[in-house]
């Protein structure tokens, strides 16, 4: 009987601003951890129950939606608990709020419009994704560097973010068309060991956990993107990739260079 509700998209996503002002506010008032639970999972719940309200064309997933959702959420959290630096908690504050509201106004409100918004919104989500997975690595180097849980090694936590990141980067090769095949799992245990390894080193370096995330993300995706074009029946184009890969290997190292503060 409830399931007759139904909300139109843009009306779920003001709800959504709404709700995420208020958690952002509730998020301030924390003087526990235990608190962290309860604040993610009364966050996923509003979600889901959108996921359950909200029209969605037979084409499009609702549960994929959602994870993309938990994955930024995740992220954005680790983000909001660990940053000292008030201009950028405010950025990261807006990020959380506003791409979950864009990720509702962009829903179709009938199939009519399916073709308008299915490549946005798939975009949009993969880069709610990307966030979130940000966040997930400059959480794990903050409890590292704070050494938050006594007792449990640095590789435990390691090894978690690399399996996390193993499976987004594989889902969203699939998601992008790829072919689950023999190939496709040979890089997905291939990506598992590279990812770890370069959080053992970029842990190394003498620079912050908010900084080494930075310098992890820009390798992930980039690689990520090559290996995407890899594994497709074209494999990749390099006439097309070479501008790409030009832009990154003289903005990376004038990064590295002029924009980090090394310790």
């Amino acid at each position: 009987m409830l399931k007759s509700l139904s909300f139109h998209p843009k009306l779920a996503a003001v709800l959504d601003l709404f709700v995420n002002l208020v958690m952002i506010w509730w998020l301030r008032q924390f003087h526990s951890w235990w608190m962290v639970g309860i604040w993610l999972l009364f966050r996923l719940a509003i979600w889901g129950a959108f996921m359950w309200l909200v029209y969605y064309p037979a084409e499009m997933s609702r549960y994929k939606h959602l994870a993309s959702l938990v994955v930024m959420s995740l992220g954005s959290l680790s983000f909001l608990l660990f940053i000292e630096w008030q201009l950028a908690w405010y950025l990261f504050g807006a990020l959380f709020c506003f791409f979950s509201f864009f990720s509702f106004w962009l829903l179709p409100a009938s199939s009519v419009s399916l073709a308008t918004f299915l490549k946005p919104h798939l975009r949009w989500r993969f880069i709610m994704s990307v966030i979130g997975l940000a966040g997930i690595f400059q959480g794990a180097g903050a409890i590292i560097s704070f050494q938050i849980v006594s007792g449990v090694s640095s590789w435990v936590w390691l090894i978690l973010a690399s399996l996390l990141s193993t499976f987004i980067a594989g889902w969203w090769w699939l998601e992008y068309g790829v072919e689950r095949n023999k190939r496709f799992w040979l890089w997905v245990g291939f990506w598992f060991l590279l990812i770890l390894e370069l959080l053992w080193v970029i842990g190394l370096l003498p620079i912050g956990y908010l900084t080494s995330t930075l310098v992890l993300i820009w390798c992930w995706y980039v690689v990520w993107l090559l290996v995407r074009f890899n594994l497709t029946q074209e494999g990749i184009n390099w006439r097309k990739q070479i501008w790409f890969l030009g832009f990154n290997a003289i903005l990376f190292p004038l990064f590295l260079i002029f924009i980090i503060r090394w310790k």
